[in-house]
């Protein structure tokens, strides 16, 4: 499949407005990027300035430029503020496979606002991308995490392993 993401496709719900990442969220993305409690299961390289949450900000532009992942700020509609980010990645033609990845601001989590990114944008990976495969990785102990994919029906594959990663557990959701 051949994904064309420009425009970009800008998604709305009752609370939330899903829409690309540019350079004047590089403060808000190097808070949340740097954040102890967001990355607490995250095995990643943080940024240590804004100069590299800039950088960042260029290389998921350039993916999403090269329709090689989409990436979206999750921007709460009643202040506006970046309050976590959401985006679908390594796809796989062969099976119309994607991988979603996601993370949230500790004062906005357990209150839905994940779920409600989580619907639309798997509707537009099911729906507008043909996707057949949706899969996460989520560290074992990340209960909060592995409670949203349980809600969202996505299911645990034991046997499946995120190379490198040795303590993320995979979990999928095929289309209907």
């Amino acid at each position: 499949m051949n994904y064309n993401f420009t425009p970009f496709p800008v998604l709305e719900t009752e609370r939330l407005s899903l829409r690309a990442l540019n350079l004047d969220d590089a403060k808000s993305i190097f808070g949340l990027r740097t954040n102890k409690e967001v990355n607490e299961f995250i095995d990643r390289k943080t940024p240590n300035n804004l100069s590299e949450a800039r950088a960042f900000i260029d290389l998921i532009s350039n993916l999403t430029a090269n329709n090689k992942g989409i990436f979206w700020v999750i921007e709460s509609k009643s202040n506006h503020q970046l309050i976590g980010t959401i985006g679908l990645r390594h796809f796989e033609d062969e099976e119309n496979y994607a991988e979603i990845g996601y993370e949230l601001d500790p004062v906005y989590q357990q209150k839905g606002f994940m779920s409600e990114a989580f619907e639309v944008v798997l509707n537009f990976g099911f729906t507008d991308l043909a996707l057949n495969t949706i899969e996460a990785f989520t560290h074992k102990n990340n209960i909060p995490s592995i409670a949203l994919l349980k809600k969202q029906k996505f299911v645990l594959h034991p046997e499946r392993r995120d190379e490198g990663f040795e303590n993320n557990r995979s979990y999928r959701l095929e289309s209907a």
